[in-house]
Order: C-alpha cells, then structure tokens, then sequence
C-alpha cells in the first residue's frame, strides 16, 4: 500500500501536471548539455592538427594502403598488428577521413573520439531510466552527474591525440554498450556488432567475448522456448562468434619486438591497480597526487567487490535456480522462481571489465613507476567506475534517499570537474605546445626558414597553422636585447632550464619558448609555466599562471652538436621577442637504437 503524495508536490488540484514537472525534463536535458558544450569550447580552444606517437602509424597506414593492389592486401593493412592491438577502428576513421578530405586530419580523429563519450553517456542515461522507470521526467536530472563525470579536462591526453581518443575511448563505449543491450534487452546481435568493434578498436575489448557469455548465461531464463524451455541459441551463437573472432584477431600474432617489460611485485602491482582505479583522484589539490589516487582507488575497488560479492549472496536463490534449470534442462520446463535484475547484470559485467582493465593496465606498466599510472590516458576507467557506482546507487537506493544521493552526485561531480580544469590546464597548454614545436623541428631542419617534409606527409597530411608562421623572421633573426637569466642542470639524457623572472604570457600559444640554435639548424621547445594554487588565484585561469619557467632539452630529440640557447617570448598581441642567455648546451644525438615504446 503506497502514501499518495499531495497533490501540491506533483500535480495541480485538476490532476494536470505541475509546471515544475512539466519543464523538469527539459531543464535536466539544458543541466546534461552544459559540461559537454564546456568541453567541446575548450577541446575546440586547444586542439591542433598535428601527429603525436602513434599518429604517425596512421599516415604510414594510408601510405601501405594505397601501395596495396590487391584487395586481400588492403584488408591486411587494415586489420595488421599494432603494439598487442588489432586498431581497425582507428584505421577506418583514417582512411574515411582522408578519402572525404583528402587529407587526414588528426583533429577529425580527436571528435570521432570524443564523440564516443557522448554514446557513452547515452549507454548511461538508457541504464538509468531502464532502471528506475518511477522517475519519469527526473531522470535526466539524475543523469547530469554522469556528464560531469566523463566530460572534463581529466581526460585532456586522450582528447587532444587522435588516435588515442578512438582507441581509448571508443572501446568503453563499445564494450559497455554490449553489456547494456545484453543486459537489459535481448538483441544479443546487435551487443555482438558492439562487441566485434570492441575487440577491433583495443586489445581490452577481448574482455567482451567472455562477459557476453555470462550475461547470456545469467539471462537463460530470458530467453525461453513456448513451452519454457530454456533457448540455448543465443548463448551457442555467441559463444561460436566469439571462437571464430579471438581466433582471427590472434593469427599472425607476434608479441611485439622490442618492448621490454618490467615485472613488478606483488605489493607494487597492488598499488598501481588502485592508482588506476583511482587515477581521478589527482585532479584533487593535494601534495601527494599518487597516494590519494591510490586511496580512492583502493576504496573503489572494495566497493565496487564489495557491491559484487553482496549482490552474489543477495542472488544466490537466483543462481541456484539457475543451476538447477541448467542441470536438469529436460524436465525444468516451468518459469523460473527467481531471476536477475538488469541493473544487477550490468552492474557486475561493468565491475568486471573496468578491474580486469585497470589490472591488466597495471600488470603491464608498473614495472615501468607507478607515477605514470596515473597520467592522463589511463583516467577513463577511474571514471567510468564512479559512473557506475553512482548509477548503483541510483538504481537501488529507495526514493527517500535518492534526492541525497543526487544532491551529493551533483555537488561531487561538479566540484570535481571545476577542479580539474584548473589542475589539468598546465597540461593542456604544454601539450599544445608540445605539438606545435615538434612540428617546426619536423619542418625546419636547415639554418634558415626554408620549410622542409617528406614525399608521404605532404600527400597524407597538411601543415598546420602554428604561432611561429609568423615569428619566423624573429627565430631566424639577431637577439640584440639584454639577457635572461636561466640555471642549466645536467639530467640524465639531457638538459633541465629554468627561470624565476619572466612573467606568464597568456593561456594559449602566447608564451614563453626555449630555442636552442647551431649553425647547422634550430630546434624550438615548450616550457611548463609556473604557477600558483587555485585559491590564490581566485578561481581565475588567467591569474593561475606566475613569473618563471622550467623546461628539459633530450638529446634524443636533439642532432649532435653545439647550441647557443635562447628564449623566444611570444605575447598576446602577437608580437615576438628573441633574447639570448648566453648559455650553450651540447648534445650527443639521438641513439643509434631506440627502445619500442607500448603506448
């Protein structure tokens, strides 16, 4: 017997819908757009069309591709190992992209990619509403967290790098959009489409195949004949897809050359498992990053066991009804006395894929120091993992504590990404930076301006407009004006500079560049800026930045030689100045054999 609510609260006198309950959905629809539009500006503001790592493979892809003449080769190419992962995905977008445009544009790469995070929150949203069909009209204001969540300058790696913006994101999106047409419809076809693009995208969508399996086996009652017997077709159709798909993506498979791991103990994998899991965390402002990420991480993964292991004890009614009827298929021709919930499925098959991830994410690189499991590529999963538990709790709690569930969702998640735009911007700016200087050492390769790029770039990938185009004259030209002060430090493989005097530039490409000069050639690099804590800024990105610099100068990146440096300051008003520090550094060259690098 329920309580009818009042009819003030919900309806008017008349019965009619209130008016606060007939715009509620579309102001939680205007609430759900704001954090996307707000990432979109700023991956508009920042993103440039320049290759980083593994872009490169992409444009060496289209050059193999067009060399093929046969069809069987192009397939070849299409599907050809890369690192442990078959990134088909990545290579359609490619070719699609350079067959509309003529050109691959990475920054093309970068919206497809972000794009994904869109089908990410509607997986969400359609598992919330699927869940909790009482709240009608209210549940796109209970979404808003999710976006909060997954839209924010946390994921600033994989969304300013096309090809790991495909890969990285898209695979989430594929795998847990299986698992919610598996878990709450019973359109197993169309989870097995999202499942072949899964296991084609990314090597972790492999987990997939076996989720899938489990899901089909959980929901055997689902799928039930006339006379209630259980349907095995699905489950053998998947099972027998699956065989055929793990076998074509493992043929031919070679564990990459070169690529050396390091494998850590017990204790250290432990702490990089959390700092995966938890790895959202450094967004917070903290003195210690890595030990708060790997606290929350340790307290997402208890939850998210935790929640697992309850709701296997809570169902094992379910479960052993299910062994029964599996056991004894012939004669349990009846309905089944207990079933799983939808979300329960879905909330076990998620758990299971973002801690087999985050593992295996571990496994691989904690040899390698725990700080880099907490870079910004690897955030996805410590996301995705608050989205769930935050839908878990959506989903279950009783409609008393649900409004405190959400006031605290909504709070939580905004407060976090407001935080992680301040702590990410540095990153943001450097990464750009980062681009657009690689891009001139590519295309400047001689003593003066003349701009240089070979025979498969020039067909394959345009130049992109960077704040040097301009500055040229500047670069190239005399350094009349007094000195700045830096301290140069001796590092392992290089150089370490720094200033303390140089005010901050601005918020773009206005900055400051080190430019390291010999007669033969010149090469620029980006520099981190310093800056101060987000309270004494006053919430204010253009006061976070203060006086003074930092930078490192490889020799790896650098030919072997002599080189006089100096520090290029690029202003708002697009005006440059080239002044000298009448210091010199001297590098040895780049290796003769470069160690592969498993991104």
């Amino acid at each position: 017997m329920t309580t009818e609510q009042p009819a003030t609260n919900n309806t008017h006198r008349s019965g009619k819908p209130s008016l606060i309950r007939r715009w509620l959905p579309g102001v939680g629809l205007m609430l759900l757009v704001v954090p996307i539009l707000i990432f979109g500006l700023i991956w508009h503001k920042y993103a440039v069309n320049v290759p980083k790592w593994d872009d490169h493979a992409l444009r060496a892809f289209l050059s193999s591709f067009d060399q093929e003449s046969t069809l069987t080769g192009k397939i070849y190419q299409l599907f050809k190992q890369h690192n442990e992962h078959r990134i088909v995905v990545d290579r359609l977008v490619s070719l699609l992209d350079y067959q509309l445009f003529n050109k691959l544009n990475y920054v093309h790469l970068m919206l497809v990619g972000n794009v994904s995070l869109v089908g990410l929150l509607w997986v969400f949203v359609a598992a919330l509403r699927r869940s909790r069909p009482d709240l009608s009209g209210q549940s796109m204001l209970y979404a808003v967290p999710f976006a909060w969540l997954l839209f924010n300058l946390s994921q600033w790696e994989n969304m300013f790098w096309g090809m790991a913006a495909v890969q990285n994101f898209s695979v989430v999106l594929w795998v847990i959009a299986a698992v919610y047409f598996l878990s709450y419809t019973t359109n197993w076809r169309l989870a097995f489409v999202t499942g072949v693009l899964a296991t084609i995208t990314s090597g972790n969508g492999l987990m997939v195949w076996p989720l899938g399996f489990l899901i089909l086996l959980l929901r055997l009652p689902d799928y039930t004949e006339k006379d209630n017997r259980l349907k095995f077709g699905p489950m053998i159709s998947w099972l027998a897809g699956a065989v055929l798909v793990v076998a074509l993506y493992f043929t031919g498979f070679e564990k990459p050359d070169g690529v050396k791991y390091v494998r850590p103990g017990v204790l250290e994998l432990g702490k990089g498992w959390f700092a995966v899991m938890g790895a959202a965390a450094e967004a917070l402002p903290t003195n210690s990053p890595l030990r708060i990420c790997i606290l929350l991480g340790g307290l997402m993964t208890l939850a998210l066991a935790g929640i697992t292991g309850w709701s296997l004890f809570t169902n094992r009614l379910a479960l052993g009804d299910l062994f029964r009827r599996l056991m004894t298929p012939k004669t349990a021709t009846g309905k089944p006395a207990y079933t799983f919930s939808p979300i329960t499925v879905f909330f076990w098959s998620c758990a299971a894929f973002i801690l087999g991830t985050s593992a295996v994410v571990a496994w691989a690189r904690t040899g390698a120091g725990v700080d880099l499991l907490i870079t910004s590529r690897y955030k996805m999963y410590s996301l995705a993992g608050l989205a769930l538990l935050y839908l878990y709790g959506v989903a279950m709690l009783p409609k008393p504590a649900l409004r405190w569930w959400l006031m605290g969702g909504l709070a939580g998640s905004v407060l976090f990404a407001v935080l992680s735009y301040f702590s990410f911007l540095n990153e943001t700016i450097w990464w750009r930076h980062w681009l657009t200087t690689n891009q001139f050492n590519w295309t400047h390769s001689s003593s003066n301006a003349t701009f240089s790029s070979d025979s498969v770039s020039q067909r394959y990938t345009p130049h992109s407009p960077a704040f040097y185009d301009n500055a040229l004259p500047v670069i190239y030209g005399s350094a009349p004006q007094a000195p700045v002060a830096v301290s140069i430090t001796k590092i392992q493989g290089g150089y370490s500079v720094k200033n303390e005097t140089l005010p901050a530039q601005g918020l773009v490409d206005a900055s400051t560049y080190l430019l390291a000069r010999s007669p033969k050639r010149t090469y620029l690099f980006p520099v981190w800026q310093h800056q101060q804590s987000m309270v004494k800024a006053r919430f204010r990105p253009g006061s976070l930045f203060v006086n003074g610099f930092e930078s490192a100068i490889y020799s790896a990146g650098v030919d072997a030689g002599t080189y006089q440096l100096f520090v290029l300051i690029v202003s708002n008003a697009n005006t440059y100045e080239l002044r000298p520090t009448n210091q010199i550094i001297v590098s040895s060259g780049p290796p003769e054999t470069v160690e592969a690098k498993n991104w």
